[in-house]
Formats: C-alpha cells, structure tokens, sequence
C-alpha cells in the first residue's frame, strides 16, 4: 500500500460508527493516512438494541472491558412468555454496551493511532477525478484517493453513487425500561428473545447497568410495533415502564438488492452497504467485519481504481452467512411456536443456536441443523413475500 502523510487523505471515511470508526482504525495502524468525517457531535446517541456478540468482540484488537454494559452468560428463549427454554452459555456469548460509549470508544482508537476526525462534518457530494475523490461537506472540501461510504442505513455516499434504492430496510422500535425490584432480575447477565412477540418476528430483552433495553422486529417488516410492544412488555412481570415512557424506531437493512459494495473509489461498509443479518437484525458484528475485509483487500490491492478484491471478499466470506441468516428467519418465523417447542427446544439444536448467539457456530451451520430437524410442511411454509421488505428510508 503506497502510504501519504500529507497532500489528499488515502481514504476519507463518512460516518463514524462501528465500520467506519474500525476501519480508520485499521488502516492508520497499517500508516495510511485517514481522515473521519461525522455529520453529528461526538460522542453522539445511536438509537439500538446495543447487543455486541463474542464473534463481533473477537474481531477487534482492543480491549473493550471499559465500555462493557453487562456481560451475557444465558440467554432466555420463549414464545409469548411460554414454552420457555433457559440456555446458559459459558464462555459468555457477549456483551451489552451503550451505543454513544461503544462508538465513541472505537472512534478514539481510530485517532489514537493516528486518524484524524472531523465531527460535525456533513457529507454533501462527491467528484470523481482520475486519480483523486474531492468530497465536499458542509464545512470544507476534503481531496482523497477513496471514500468509504458508513454513514448507516440512509447513506447519502450510497445514494449520491449507488442510487437511493439499492438497500432494503424494515424498522424496529425500542423503549428503555429502569431495572427495579426483584423482577427484572432474571435478566442479569441474560438476554432474553421471544419468537412470538409479533407475527414472523421476536422480541428482546437486552440488560444494562441501570435499565433493560425492550424491543421488537420482523425481517418481514409488519405495523403496529407500537401496540406489538405494549404488549410483549405487558406479558413480563419484571418489565415496569414508566408513565412518561419513550419509544424510538429505527431502520434495519436487511438485504442489498443488487449487490453493489464498491464502484471506482468509493465502497461502502456496514449498514450502508445493507449488512444486518435476517434472523435477528443484528448489524454490528457485519459491520466490524466488513471494516476488516476493507482494511485486507487495500492491504492486498493498495488503492488501485479498478480492484474488485474488497466486493470479491464480501461475497466469499460475508453473504453466505447474510443469506443463511435469512433462511434461518423464514424458518423460524414461519411457525415461531413449533419452531421454538419442537426444534429450538431441541438439545442438540439448542446448542448450535446457542453458539448462533455467541457466534461460535456460523448461520450456514445452524441452519443445516435446523433443518435436519424441521419437518417438511414447516420448510414449505417458510417462503419469503415479495413485499417483505421496503426501500430504502429517505435521505437526511
């Protein structure tokens, strides 16, 4: 990788969140000279569910004990508070964090080693030159060799070169719930999923220091999440919501459509590039390893215009994983009560979900074993609509 340490950045990243934030991390360790753009102040508050698992822990380099909420030794798995399943997990399958310490605290080992950050820096457009990127924001220009689009599911970088359509997105809404009295309880150190908090989608319970973060989502999208919240926190004796509650909604992407990752200088990573898996909606482990597969595919290519590596590894090593997971939810969605009595229930199905949660066993895997186990009538039930998903949430 030919390296710059003044004149136009090698890479300008726009977004400051776990993939941008990682992979300025990554390359100015590698001395690549990188800047950080950030619309927003930092730290800034992320709306999300705040779950990080093992899998997504041992990615990074780092140490993160200190922004580390709770960690998750059990997992509680249910259908409408009934056919209940405790599964401890041992080592822990990961931990809890608060998004605004979490992505503050992988930004300031991006400029530790050596990345400079721009916060309050809204990305506006873009120019591609021959050899060069001009970016402009709201505040200057910024020259550089690429631009790396991980400003989150309603990426201007990705409208501005991909088209505003490219990544499908269905929304999840979420309330903060004050840990108090001895009900909530059985939720220290332990996640709960309930696979019937609303049609073809589960609910979560996801355990802080002070409050448990309660949420719901399909992959298939659905409305009312207001009234399907109400309702799964009613049905939990140790979840007491304040009378002034608040609930904040929030895109997932669940899938790219056309598979566009990279076009001449400019990539995209993490939610921006549609990364979130179909089962559970989780999007910070593609994230972390989507800056990880940037980081090796400049360290193999340098920044040469016309190299595919990047988009060549996605496809190698992230989507199977991506479309597995997006089986495993119409499998378990289909029939979520059978599919959590007879086959999550399971002993040996439970534990390769259990190792799902924690990442020690990957999607592909766990849903050959959930198949094996699924009788044929569930797997023809288990068909996708075309509507399942929307387009992409309209530029800000």
């Amino acid at each position: 990788m030919k390296i710059g340490s003044k004149g136009p950045f090698d890479a300008l990243v726009v977004g400051a969140g776990p993939a941008g934030a990682y992979l300025g991390y990554l390359l100015a360790r590698q001395g690549a000279y990188v800047g950080i753009i950030e619309k927003s102040q930092v730290p800034r508050d992320k709306v999300c569910g705040g779950g990080v698992s093992r899998k997504a822990i041992d990615l990074l380099d780092f140490d993160i004990a200190p922004v580390v909420q709770q960690w998750i030794s059990g997992a509680w798995l249910r259908f409408q508070n009934r056919s209940s399943v405790l599964k401890n997990i041992d080592p822990p399958a990961g931990c809890t964090v608060l998004r605004r310490q979490f992505d503050f605290y992988l930004l300031e080992q991006a400029r530790t080693a050596g990345a400079r950050v721009f916060p309050e820096t809204a990305f506006v457009e873009l120019n591609r030159e021959r050899e060069i990127v001009e970016v402009q924001t709201d505040r200057r220009a910024f020259r550089c060799r690429l631009v790396i689009g991980a400003d989150g599911v309603g990426s201007k970088v990705r409208g501005k070169v991909f088209g505003k359509h490219v990544v499908r997105y269905v929304p999840a809404l979420e309330t903060l719930v004050p840990i108090s009295g001895s009900g909530a309880t059985e939720y220290d150190h332990r996640v709960l999923f309930d696979f019937g908090a609303m049609p073809r989608g589960y609910g979560w319970v996801f355990p802080k220091r002070d409050h448990l973060n309660v949420g719901v989502y399909s992959p298939f999208g659905g409305g009312g999440l207001r009234d399907r919240l109400t309702a799964f926190i009613a049905r939990h004796d140790g979840l007491r919501v304040p009378s002034d509650v608040k609930y904040s909604g929030f895109p997932i992407p669940v899938r790219n459509a056309p598979g566009l990752f990279q076009r001449d200088r400019v990539w995209l990573l993490g939610d921006a590039a549609g990364f979130a898996d179909g089962l559970f909606g989780e999007g910070i482990y593609f994230a972390l390893k989507s800056a990880v597969l940037a980081a090796q595919a400049l360290g193999e290519t340098g920044f040469a215009p016309n190299s595919t590596r990047y988009t060549q590894l996605v496809k190698q090593i992230l989507l199977p994983d991506l479309r597995a997971s997006e089986w495993m939810g119409k499998v378990l969605f289909a029939l979520p009560d059978f599919a959590l009595s007879q086959l999550i229930s399971n002993p040996r199905v439970n534990d390769y979900f259990a190792g799902l949660i924690s990442g020690a066993v990957g999607y592909r895997e766990c849903l050959v074993k959930t198949l094996v186990g699924a009788p044929r009538w569930l797997l023809s039930r288990a068909k996708m609509p075309p509507q399942a998903a929307l387009p992409g949430p309209p530029l800000r």
